[in-house]
């Protein structure tokens, strides 16, 4: 009589540490997100955008990013150098992305072994250096290895959404300067 209550308590508790294990991993995929976002964003406060060395270390070594519109399917830059090389030109106040606010909304995650797979979407406001500026809308497809590190990212796959040109893009800290006082 004891035998079977255990195989079920074993049972039950295997099937609840593989619950608790998905649920951790979900939760380390969506914060490296997170980290990646946070990495993008700056042009406020003295943050510079694009802080990609903040970054790199989310990525795997053969990591790649696809930009539906910039890069043909496949064929967007992979490895840790040519992303570094790729991100450069718009790091900073001299870039070509000088103000970026960026987040992530609506995460799924689809953890299988080692791998997993993130459906999110992308909320963004970006002011180039030509005084431009924009809000954006489009939708991530990531993926993700477990390294010996944890989780970290192998693909950035962007799908471009819908984009609204802005007159401008200030900080906070110059919108409420030019409000009366």
């Amino acid at each position: 009589m004891t035998a079977p209550a255990s195989t079920d308590l074993i049972a039950r508790l295997e099937a609840l540490e593989g619950r608790v294990r998905e649920l951790e991993d979900v939760r380390e995929i969506n914060d490296v997100f997170r980290r990646w976002h946070r990495a993008c964003t700056g042009g406020f406060n003295g943050i510079p955008t694009h802080r990609t060395l903040e970054g790199i270390d989310l990525l795997t070594d053969d990591a790649t990013i696809e930009v539906q519109g910039l890069h043909q399917p496949g064929e967007g830059p992979t490895g840790r150098e040519a992303l570094l090389a790729y991100f450069k030109p718009y790091h900073g106040t001299e870039g070509l992305l000088p103000r970026v606010f960026q987040t992530g909304v609506d995460y799924g995650v689809t953890v299988t072994g080692d791998t997993a797979v993130q459906e999110s979407n992308l909320i963004i406001l970006t002011g180039y250096n030509n005084g431009n500026a924009a809000f954006s809308m489009s939708r991530y497809s990531n993926t993700y290895r477990r390294t010996p590190e944890g989780w970290r990212i192998t693909r950035i796959g962007l799908e471009q959404g819908y984009t609204v040109p802005l007159d401008s893009l200030q900080t906070a800290a110059e919108y409420f300067a030019s409000m009366p006082q």
